[in-house]
């Protein structure tokens, strides 16, 4: 089991999105705290399944959760939100290295923020 071996896995699990599948099922798990986990997650990955075979993608968040982040995010309305909130919102849901640039705006408006974290949703999507 050398660095070949290692390099190979590697490869694997970014091509079958391991690392963003046991993401979203953790967090899914977390925010369900369904009775049965193990019925639960084997419904998610049903779903996902299903999903991927339609060419669907699987969301966890809708657009509703994606506001209601922006303004947990913007407590005095002021309709905008700094560079940094953003990228703590992009932590909170899994996204490391964002593949959406919102250019060098110092400042991000509702709009924006909205678009922009569904579209990272989107390139996170499992299926």
């Amino acid at each position: 089991a050398g660095p070949e071996a290692r390099k190979d896995a590697q490869q694997y699990m970014e091509k079958h999105k391991i690392n963003e599948l046991f993401q979203e099922l953790g967090t899914r798990l977390v925010y369900e705290r369904r009775e049965d986990p193990n019925a639960f997650l084997l419904e998610v990955l049903e779903e996902i399944q299903k999903n991927s075979a339609s060419s669907k993608p699987t969301e966890f968040f809708t657009s509703e959760d994606i506001i209601t982040m922006f303004e947990m995010f913007d407590p005095t309305n002021k309709g905008e939100i700094s560079r940094e909130q953003y990228e703590q919102a992009l932590a909170s849901i899994g996204v490391e290295t964002p593949k959406v640039n919102v250019m060098t705006k110092m400042k991000i408006d509702r709009q924006t923020f909205c678009r922009c974290i569904a579209d990272e949703i989107r390139a996170l999507s499992l299926s």
